[in-house]
Order: C-alpha cells, then structure tokens, then sequence
C-alpha cells in the first residue's frame, strides 16, 4: 500500500435510542417458557437469519408463515419420528402459541426488554390500536439480536437433545435430557439479569432487578414479596410468568413470593457475579456521552443571560379562605404582558404530573415511550427560549399536595441568587437559580442537550396560594418555606368592590361586611375556646353577590305545592309554578349552605353553642330554620347576643 492510499477506517460508532423500559403497561405473556422455545425454534430452524416474517393472517387471527412452517417440519421431522410425535399436531400447537395470540406490546415487553433476543414489529402499517381495541391479531416479524446467536453456541453442542428441551416447553409430550433443560434454563436467565422490573409499596414506587431479589433473599433467608400494593405491569408480570415456569434455576415462586431454590453458596457467588456484570454494564463509553448527542437532542441557539429580564421571585400568599389571594396575584403580580400557566395542588397530584413522564407514543410501526413536560418543565422551557417575556407559573391550594414531592428534586433550584452572579463565564441576572440540577429528560425539553444543567431563569415567578384554615392538608415544612418570600394577605374590606361589601344578605337588612366582620371579630374575641383562631375566620371574598340575592317566595304556597306533588293532586299550572318556586328556594339556600354550613361545620365544630342558639342540635335543624324563616327572623339560629351584634 502506498503511503498516499487512503486507509479505509472503521465507521463511526452509532448511537441508537434508548430503550424506554414499558414499566408500566398491562399487557401479559402467560406460558413464556413456550413462546420463548418457539422464538429460538424459529430462528434455528431457518439457519440463523437476521430478519424473518414469522406469521401471516388468518381470519381475525395470525398463524405460522408458510415457508416457517416447512422450515420447522424439516428440522425437527427425525425427533418427531423417533419420538412419535404427529407433525401436524405439533403445527396445531404452535399456531396456539402466545407468539400468535398476545398483542404486540406483550411480545416486546417479554423479547426486547427481559432476553433481548429480538425486536419484534408489524409486518405491515402500526396496527397497535387496533390489536389493543379490537381484539384481532396482525402479523408479525422478528428482527433478531446476537443473543440468539449465545443461544445457539449452547445449543450446538447437543442439537437432538436441546430440540427436545424445546419441544418439550412448547407442550409435546417428549423425554428430555435434565442436564441440557438446566443449562438452556440457567442460560436464558444469564441474559434476563439486565431487566428491570416496578412495583409499588403502598404508594411508593420499587424499581428493582433479579439480582435485588438475590440479595434480599441473602440479607433475610426469607420470601421476599413481588406482588406489591397495586396490579402488576409491564415487564413485573413476565418476571413473576417466568418464575412461575421455573426458569431461573435459583429462585423459587410461589404465590407472588420468590424464596432460595439452590444452596445458599451457590447463589452468593452467582449474585457477585452478576452484580460484576450490571457494574461493567453501566461504564460510561469513552468521551461518548459529551460528544455524541441523543437522537432526541435538537440543537437550540444558547440563549444570552445578558437580555433576560431580572423578575423572578417565589411567592406565596397566605391567608383565611376568601381573604383575596387570588384577587391580588391578578392585580399586584400579573402585568399586561406576562405569559401566566395556573394550576392546583391537590392530594393525587404528583410529581410525573407536575415535572414530566413518560408516555407511549407510536411512530411509523413503532411503539416507544417518550417524555411528555409538564406544566413546570413547559413553562420554564418557554421561560428560557423567550428571556424578554415575563412567565408566571401560579399553584393554587400549593398546601393541599405533597408539595415537596411534587417538586422532589427541583426543590433545589427554588434558591434565587440576591444579585447577579458570573458562573463559567455566564452572568446571570438575580432571579435566576442559585444551584443548578441534572435531569436528562428536562434538558432535552428545555436546551436540546440533555448534559446541559438546569436552572429557573430570572425572568420565571413561581407564586402560590395556601389557605391557612384547611384541615387534613400537607404542611409546608420550614426548609420548604425558607425558599419562599411569605405574604400574608390581610382580611380586609379595604379594596373590596362595593356591590359585595354593602350587599344585604337575602332580605336580613344586614349587609355581608357588617356580618362578616362582626362574627371574625366574635371568633377572635373566643380565641381561647377555639384551636388557631384566626384561621377560623371568614375571608372578605369568602362569598358572592350571588350568593347575597334575595328571591321573593311565599314559603307556606311552596310547601303546599310540595304536598300536593307527593299526593299526585297538583295541576299542570301548578307544576309550573312549583318549578319556579324551586329555583326561588335553592337561590335563597346559597348563603346557608355556604357561610351557615363553614361556621357550624369548621369554625365552631367542637362549640357550636357558643355562636348557635342552645336549641339547636344539627346543622340540618339549623339550615332548615334559615331557609324557612323571613328577614331577620333567619338569624334566630344564633345566640340572642350575636343577634344584638348584628342589628344594633
């Protein structure tokens, strides 16, 4: 070769996306060892192909490929024959296989995920949808992976005897060799210790592996429960399919526990073993992560700091229900112009809601499993791609969720740097995060890089809401306020519209402001007989005009209409009458069914006698008082003392 000939190099290492794990989907594969022996006949059967179409469609349902189908009779007709097996039993058999009977997503859970021995896809258009739905069955094709090729090298050694193993897992009635049946079983479970499986431990979730299960085994000597808290998915149901089937010969299973099958020595050296193997499994490719980027990775122009506007702050505004929260983020924190995204806390909400998850999503054929942002990871990539935009992210009842796991790690990057700050180079304006976090899925949404580090920029406001009278709520622990500027809104009419303040309640005579006023100011005055009495308190919003109108209606009119509906003696006109006459009652329950309910149910629950008059026992009593009493009449219900308070 001369020395100017070009040298032919090898080709550039590829970067394939990652496989997404499909913890979480319902699709099952009973009998796995059978479909399992089924996937390598195929393959042994045609000579050892890349690729291979292994089924075609019959009526609603798939059944073996033609070709398939005569290649299988041809490598397994001289041990059929010895043995007396009818060949086209053995046809019947297969083309009853789960290969031909489960949906698509169980075939990849069991082949792409556990043994990743082949991918399995549509032979045609994505059919996904339609096999989920509607029952029927599409056919399929193989894109084998070198595992079977391990596989084989086994195999090779014995042929007649490993056929047999095989044919005796699809359900033949054949003798088989104990030896080759252990070594094939022990074999497959090699290739399996890379899977990953999810359960639930009350509301926590476990992601774990086989060799999680040998170590807790060795730690305890005792079962170990794989069934969890809720319904197995995914790749746990072919975990607990494949236990069942006996094969992993070190694991014992019975009823949704795995227990020791082998000698104790045996298994503490096969677990070191495999623990080597994860642990080499998981080396970083040389320089491979910081110079290749993911086929998911866009490329987003870096975005200057030094035109980003400096306005973030985290709020939260405190105060009893009703007492304007909401009305002063709209007035005193929302401008004209900035970008808002509201949400609410609530006790289900979680972090995968909040921050993001992973999402199926079919793509030409392909089922994969994507990164869907949520409402925070959304706005803070729209924060950072628009640094002139102001965006505020407000979160009601931020107290009614377990706000600390909603946010889990992010949590971080609630401190804000006080001034600007030069890190690498980079200034960043106050407001932006103090420290910064790694996420991958986040990074790619946010910078197109998934190495790239993550921060709130300046120009995101973070605000929230919590009613300090809520009962049974999450409290906000002090390392979680700390991170926060607290405002408690005042319960003031100072700025509320007249048209509520001097509203009267139904046809009282006395006005929301006065009764609001006079019964917060009867619930401090009784701060020693009430828990947290200031959070009792009614807020100035705690209603509105609406719930103050009064419709006139004849009470006693109503109440015969009543009787003559039940008895069957009302009159068409009469009907009419009465179904206004119901609208006219419900408007004139609003108020009672709203305040008269909050103060006999929350804010004097223990001591009702104290604001209610003595003779009252139930609230159902007390609201019927109000409704079907007229003008200050309603307010009978309280103490004569609270009633002179009022109409002084």
């Amino acid at each position: 070769m001369s020395s100017e000939e070009k040298k032919i190099r090898p080709a550039p290492m590829k970067r394939y996306k990652r496989q997404e794990p499909k913890l979480a989907i319902k699709s099952s594969l009973p009998n796995v060892k059978s479909t399992l022996a089924l996937v390598i006949l195929i393959w042994e059967s045609l000579d050892y192909p890349s690729e291979v179409i292994y089924s075609k469609q019959s009526g609603s349902g798939i059944i073996l490929a033609d070709d398939v189908e005569v290649a299988i009779k041809k490598s397994v007709v001289d041990i059929c024959s010895n043995d007396n097996i009818d060949l086209e039993i053995l046809i019947e058999k297969i083309n009853n296989n789960q290969l031909f009977k489960s949906q698509l997503e169980a075939l990849i859970v069991a082949f792409e995920l556990i043994w990743k021995i082949a991918v399995v896809r549509f032979v045609d258009d994505d059919r996904t949808t339609l096999e989920r739905s509607g029952g029927r069955r599409f056919p399929k094709k193989f894109l084998y992976t070198s595992n079977v090729d391990i596989i084989h090298c086994l195999i090779s050694e014995d042929k007649r005897n490993y056929y047999k193993v095989i044919l005796s897992w699809m359900g033949m009635k054949i003798q088989t060799d104990e030896t080759a049946a252990k070594n094939l079983s022990k074999l497959l479970s090699l290739l399996s210790e890379n899977a990953v499986f999810k359960m639930l431990d009350g509301d926590t979730p476990v992601i774990f592996n086989q060799n999680s299960l040998y170590l807790k085994i060795l730690e305890t000597q005792s079962e170990v429960d794989i069934n969890g808290d809720s319904e197995p998915k995914g790749t746990l149901r072919i975990l607990k399919n494949l236990l069942f089937d006996d094969m992993n010969p070190y694991l014992k299973y019975s009823s949704g526990s795995v227990s020791l099958n082998s000698d104790v020595k045996d298994l503490q050296n096969y677990q070191r073993r495999v623990e080597n193997f994860l642990r080499l499994s998981e080396m970083k490719e040389f320089e491979f992560e910081d110079t290749v980027r993911m086929d998911s990775e866009v490329d987003i122009p870096e975005i200057s700091e030094s035109s980003r506007v400096s306005v973030g702050v985290n709020v939260i505004l405190y105060g009893v229900p009703g007492s304007g929260k909401s009305w002063t983020i709209e007035h005193e924190y929302c401008r004209k112009n900035s970008k808002v995204e509201r949400l609410v806390f609530h006790p289900d909400y979680t972090y995968a809601e909040f921050i993001g998850q992973i999402l199926p999503d079919v793509d030409d054929g392909d089922v994969t499993y994507k990164f869907s942002p949520g409402p925070f990871t959304s706005i803070l990539r729209d924060a950072y791609q628009n640094p002139t935009d102001e965006y505020i992210l407000i979160i009601e009842e931020i107290n009614r969720g377990n706000a600390p796991a909603i946010f889990g790690e992010v949590f971080q990057l609630l401190d804000r740097m006080i001034e600007p700050k030069t890190i690498n180079g980079v200034i960043y304006p106050a407001g932006t995060s103090e420290y910064e976090i790694s996420n991958r899925n986040m990074a790619v949404e946010i910078y197109g890089n998934g190495n790239h580090k993550i921060r709130i920029p300046s120009n995101l406001s973070i605000i929230g809401t919590m009613n300090t009278s809520d009962q049974n709520v999450f409290t906000l622990d002090t390392a979680f306020q700390r991170r926060w500027n607290m405002r408690l809104i005042e319960n003031s009419f100072k700025n509320v519209r007249p048209s509520l303040a001097s509203a009267e309640i139904l046809d009282t005579g006395v006005t929301w402001r006065h009764f609001c006023e006079s019964v917060n100011n009867f619930i401090l005055d009784n701060k020693n007989k009430l828990a947290s009495a200031e959070d009792k308190r009614m807020g100035v919003y705690f209603v509105h005009e609406n719930d103050l109108q009064y419709r006139n209606l004849d009470l006693q009119k109503y109440e015969e209409l009543l009787l003559a509906e039940r008895d069957s003696k009302i009159t068409e006109e009469e009907k009419i009458a009465l179904s206004q006459m119901r609208e006219d009652f419900k408007q004139n329950r609003k108020f009672a069914e709203k305040v008269i309910k909050y103060l006999w149910d929350d804010a004097f629950k223990f001591n009702s006698q104290d604001l209610f008059d003595s003779s009252f026992s139930s609230l159902e009593s007390v609201i019927r008082r109000f409704v079907f009493s007229d003008g200050r009449e309603r307010f009978s219900i309280f103490r004569q003392s609270v009633q002179d308070i009022f109409f002084k």
